[in-house]
């Protein structure tokens, strides 16, 4: 079953017991702390009568009891499935019921016998009681759906190991790092910024929630907290570069800078290092979907690779050291320079929790080969052996390092009241930043539902980064000559919408 992360953080508490692991706004806790905490954490769950290899929810705000709550679960042989607090109350609900879970540990009062300030609460009977949890499940990530429902993706303790100790390999991470965490669990991104420092012995800075939307908040807890790793999306990156600007600092203890989540933006990273904001640091381009492991590519971003090359795409660098990158078509592998999709293999996720036949379409078994991931991202290969990252195969779009399926929005969208169809599209906002535009054709076309209603029942289930920024009426959606929806000609028309109906041509806007 290989090795698992937990028994690696148990080492490097022994090793480490005096040395501060989490730092977040409340207080610093060492290593010897943590586990401590972790251990009553698991006692507790045994008492509930919750199984080894059994799932357990996590609901908690952002700080170090959350983490102590994962190594406990962790330690009692279960895998973590992690819940926004932020989430609509269905989505919430969703997640427990399709997870199957039993338990869902959250933050209490610290009144309680224990007093560490958990609350661990019985959930009501699962939906999914009878799914069964792959052997060694380290956590469940629920990402965006096609179907209009979240499928969670099933991650194994020794993939995860492998990434980290690649990881820690490739960077030479260790003991002395300030990792600053900003991204939530409930996003893969999340598992290197934890994970890393506390296998490694380093200290894990914890972005409070509301410094997560305040760039000058940020700013001031990176200075103060001396933070040599910072991990952020290129969006978070550009409005703390501005921050940074607007208040005349610098962060010289930082070493390594690491963007991931969507494409790099080089003119950000280049201000950022004329103006000489981290002096002595390295910038990296990463890129990996969630059934990939976190990062299954890494890009070492120098002025010459930020430089303008003529040539498409993003460079994201080569095969981080757990996985294999090929690029196919039709199942075979293309020439250098020739387009065909990122298909990984090595350390990937187990398959999709309970949904054998989604599994089995993206985790392709052939017999005398290894399993290959199917991305649906394109990419082609330059002659040095650099990928360069195309775009997708399909309507999925990362928005600030979120994975979201435009048809998730659309299910969503065609199952309110008063909508006969649905699509949604990606724009550009005026501030040059992409947002999500829903576009609806009415079922009655005297009796519209207004925007505001539909964005309100929308983030009755959708997390907010997904509730689209605006919602157009459309008379109808444009349709290629083979049926399908034209999304070219519906993006070209809600571009050069202002106020009212968007009205289609044969050809496209009228």
């Amino acid at each position: 079953m290989g090795k698992r992360v937990d028994a690696w953080v148990e080492e490097t508490i022994a090793s480490f017991p005096e040395s501060v692991a989490i730092q977040d706004a409340e207080r610093t806790v060492t290593y010897a702390e943590l586990g401590a905490v972790a251990d009553r954490v698991r006692e507790r769950i045994a008492a509930g009568g919750i199984r080894a290899g059994s799932l357990v929810a996590i609901r908690m705000r952002r700080g170090w009891r959350m983490y102590a709550a994962m190594l406990g679960i962790w330690k009692h042989g279960c895998g973590y499935v992690p819940i926004d607090p932020a989430y609509p109350e269905e989505r919430q609900e969703y997640i427990l019921r399709d997870a199957g879970v039993r338990l869902l540990v959250e933050d209490g009062d610290g009144d309680d016998a224990y007093g560490d300030a958990f609350l661990l609460r019985e959930c009501a009977p699962p939906d999914a009681a009878g799914v069964e949890v792959p052997p060694g499940t380290a956590y469940v990530i629920h990402t965006s759906g096609s179907t209009g429902r979240p499928k969670g993706v099933v991650l194994g303790h020794p993939s995860v190991r492998a990434f980290l100790e690649g990881f820690v390999d490739r960077f030479g991470f260790g003991p002395e790092e300030v990792w600053a965490q900003f991204t939530s669990p409930c996003f893969d991104v999340s598992v290197a910024e934890s994970w890393t420092p506390l296998v490694t012995g380093a200290r894990l800075l914890v972005v409070p929630e509301e410094a997560t939307v305040d760039p000058r908040r940020l700013v001031r807890l990176l200075a103060e907290g001396r933070a040599t790793v910072l991990s952020h999306v290129p969006t978070v990156f550009r409005y703390l570069l501005r921050a940074t600007e607007r208040a005349g600092v610098t962060f010289p203890a930082v070493r390594h800078v690491l963007l991931a989540g969507e494409p790099v933006e080089p003119r950000t990273v280049s201000r950022w290092i004329e103006r000489d904001i981290t002096p002595g640091a390295e910038f990296h381009n990463l890129y990996g979907p969630t059934e990939g492991t976190v990062y299954a590519t890494c890009q070492h971003l120098t002025p010459e690779v930020l430089s303008p090359t003529g040539r498409p795409g993003t460079a994201i660098g080569t095969a981080m050291p757990h996985v294999r990158v090929e690029l196919l078509r039709d199942g075979r592998p293309v020439p250098r320079g020739v387009p065909g999709e990122i298909c990984l293999g090595g350390a990937v996720a187990l398959g999709y929790l309970g949904r054998p036949e989604q599994t089995a379409a993206a985790f392709v078994r052939r017999p005398g080969e290894p399993v290959r991931y199917r991305t649906g991202d394109l990419a082609v290969q330059d002659e040095d052996g650099t990928f360069r990252f195309l775009g997708r195969d399909d309507e999925q779009v990362k928005l600030r390092g979120n994975r979201i399926e435009l048809g998730e929005i659309e299910a969503r969208l065609n199952a309110c009241a008063g909508v006969g169809e649905a699509a949604a599209v990606v724009l550009p906002s005026r501030q040059g930043d992409p947002m999500i535009v829903g576009c609806f054709v009415p079922s009655e076309p005297d009796a519209a539902p207004t925007a505001p209603r539909l964005r309100a029942e929308l983030a009755a289930f959708l997390p907010s980064y997904m509730v689209p920024a605006r919602i157009v009426e459309v008379d109808r959606m444009p349709l290629t000559l083979s049926g399908k929806l034209d999304r070219r000609s519906l993006e070209k028309a809600v571009r050069s919408h202002r106020t009212g109906i968007v009205r289609m041509s044969d050809g496209g806007a009228a």
